[in-house]
């Protein structure tokens, strides 16, 4: 609601539904036969979030969560980072977040939230197999494994290689 007015010059492209005022969504309706290249923003509660997963085609859906989802349980495996830009190899070990490692290496990031929420870490993939545990990618961007979310995301083999 933070973008009301900045929404208004969108005119009948864009519709606010408060609850307060409408009641909860109709979501099958507001998302029946969406148009070919529509996308759906979405940000709100958790409940709110899954519910408008389930009923949205893949790649449609981008959210912005106030909360992350679960992730696995355990830290996982220790693995090297190779830093691409500097040749540089870091381990990073089970309680250490990626971001932490790196970080802690002296080479600065952008990072914000450190949940898997916002996205401001999001790093360029080179090789190696990430292992999601954000709150942010679609499913079909997790798939691709070519960006991963650092301050929260790992790896499932024994080496990822970072455009950083």
């Amino acid at each position: 609601m933070a973008f009301t007015g900045e929404l208004a010059r969108y005119g009948a492209r864009v519709s606010l539904a408060p609850e307060d005022e409408t009641g909860l969504l109709d979501l099958p309706a507001v998302l029946a036969g969406l148009p070919s290249g529509t996308l759906v923003y979405c940000c709100g509660p958790g409940p709110l979030l899954d519910a408008v997963e389930e009923r949205c085609p893949p790649g449609v859906l981008r959210v912005e969560r106030f909360r992350p989802k679960e992730r696995p349980a355990g830290a996982g495996n220790a693995f090297e980072v190779v830093l691409s830009r500097s040749g540089r190899t870091l381990t990073v070990t089970p309680d250490v977040s990626v971001l932490d490692a790196v970080r802690g290496a002296g080479v600065e990031v952008l990072y914000s939230c450190t949940e898997g929420t916002c996205g401001t870490c999001e790093t360029d993939v080179l090789e190696g197999e990430p292992d999601h545990r954000d709150s942010l990618l679609t499913e079909e961007e997790r798939a691709r494994g070519e960006t991963m979310l650092i301050c929260v995301s790992r790896c499932r083999g024994r080496r990822l290689v970072l455009d950083l």
